[in-house]
């Protein structure tokens, strides 16, 4: 499991309960953004927002961890996946945009909710740098966008060394959860490490990761269903059939 580590608690506990194995292995850590203040004002002024984007469940969880009050009534929230949507509805939000089938930025401006946005007050709240496509398709509708960084993601501290005593270990699959998590991984490693971790079985819930770990030289890549459920499930599939 290569996520951050303050999201890999849910998705261990639902693999060690099929009786798997949950080796935690960051590939990215969450800092604070290089300026906190931009983030800090938005929050002080939430509620003279008409609808907030959280492009991550770090940006989420970031924001309702230091709001330190209730969510505004009315605002909405608007996620990507189906793990962010339920988890900002227990954090509080009451309208919560998220699109049913595709979940990512494009599957997200499918949303009705977020094409008639003349007039309106966005704040797009993300890690610092990020795609381009939401803060250009939300203006392009007309949005008034104020873009805010809540953190920033660096390497962690762990190299090549570290790498191998990981793969000599023991590991029959690695769930890659963003494509900068892919580059980061390849890039530790070194000659002998790479070749082992092109032929690694690699689990992958979007696209642009699959093609990722396709540029990097892995051979064994397998699209996953998204959410944690869903990873999980994808896993237990392909464990349970018979591997040629």
């Amino acid at each position: 499991m290569t996520r951050p580590q303050a999201q890999a608690g849910a998705l261990a506990a639902l693999i060690e309960a099929q009786g798997g194995t949950a080796v935690r292995q960051p590939l990215l850590d969450i800092v604070p953004p290089t300026d906190p203040y931009p983030f800090a004002a938005a929050l002080g002024a939430l509620s003279s927002f008409d609808l907030v984007v959280f492009v991550s469940p770090t940006a989420l969880d970031l924001t309702f961890a230091q709001l330190g009050r209730d969510w505004p009534s009315t605002v909405p929230v608007a996620v990507v996946g189906p793990g962010s949507a339920a988890r900002a509805r227990e954090l509080g939000a009451a309208t919560v945009i998220s699109p049913p089938l595709q979940h990512d930025s494009e599957g997200l401006l499918r949303e009705a909710a977020m094409h008639d946005l003349a007039g309106r007050r966005v704040l797009l709240v993300r890690g610092e740098g990020g795609r381009d496509i939401l803060p250009e398709a939300l203006t392009a509708r007309g949005a008034t966008l104020t873009i805010v960084p809540a953190y920033r993601r660096r390497p962690p501290d762990f190299d090549d060394t570290g790498l191998t005593r990981l793969l000599d270990a023991g590991i029959d699959a690695a769930v890659i959860s963003s494509s900068e998590a892919a580059g980061v991984l390849f890039t530790l490693a070194g000659g002998a490490a790479r070749e082992r971790l092109q032929s690694l079985l690699y689990f992958a819930p979007h696209p642009r990761i699959v093609a990722a770990l396709h540029a990097q030289g892995a051979t064994r890549v397998e699209p996953c269903a998204t959410g944690d459920a869903g990873t999980v499930d994808s896993l237990c599939h392909h464990f349970a059939d018979p591997q040629p």
